[in-house]
């Protein structure tokens, strides 16, 4: 990815406006961006640290906000997770080909198909191999889940999958009324890949 370069001269700019991810809505950085110029070119070079983590903390962020999505956001949650279309399609009870024409925008998921996507997504973001999540085959006990789970964080799961049961999804609103997502870095440069909520779409307290 372009972004994963380094560079020795630090430079002070933000917020840094995230337009590589491919994302079909704005996605604003504040912070945890590490900018530079390389000494050899004198070129700008831009380091984001945990790239899988901003995904991640992206695909939440867009699922948890209630207008409704649209097929090119259906997609990039997909591809985001890494998920085969196929998969996806047999866990929401309908056809490939039905998922692939919600997909290019020809049809319109239904709301409660929408909300177990949602779900769906919400919960594989945090799993080592989200497509387990959408697997009939596979077992919730036999999902990887992170080590550091507490009866806090399930008890919040259970907040949550109750949130979006209840979601009222915004169908209707102006095309030209863009989304813009703005995203934190919470911890310091020490933490690794594989740290949880390492980007937040909510500023530290």
């Amino acid at each position: 990815m372009q972004h994963e370069r380094t560079g020795s001269v630090p430079v002070v700019r933000k917020p840094y406006d995230m337009d590589t991810l491919g994302a079909p809505f704005k996605v604003i950085l504040h912070s945890g961006v590490e900018f530079g110029v390389d000494k050899q070119t004198g070129e700008e070079t831009v380091k984001i640290p945990d790239t899988i983590g901003l995904i991640n903390a992206v695909v939440r962020a867009r699922v948890c906000h209630k207008r409704k999505l649209n097929g090119s956001e259906l997609k990039f949650i997909r591809k985001a997770l890494g998920v085969k279309a196929k998969i996806i399609a047999e866990f929401l009870d309908m056809t490939a080909e039905h998922f692939s024409r919600c997909e290019s925008g020809q049809k319109v998921m239904s709301a409660q198909a929408e909300k177990l996507f949602r779900m769906a997504a919400f919960s594989s973001s945090f799993l080592k191999n989200p497509e387990d999540m959408f697997n009939r085959n596979i077992a919730a006990t036999d999902m990887p889940m992170p080590t550091n789970v507490t009866k806090k964080a399930v008890d919040s799961a259970i907040d949550l999958v109750k949130s979006f049961i209840t979601m009222k999804i915004e169908a209707f609103h102006s095309p030209s009324e863009k989304l813009v997502f703005h995203f934190w870095r919470r911890k310091g440069p020490e933490c690794v890949a594989d740290d949880e909520d390492n980007w937040s779409d909510r500023a530290a307290a």
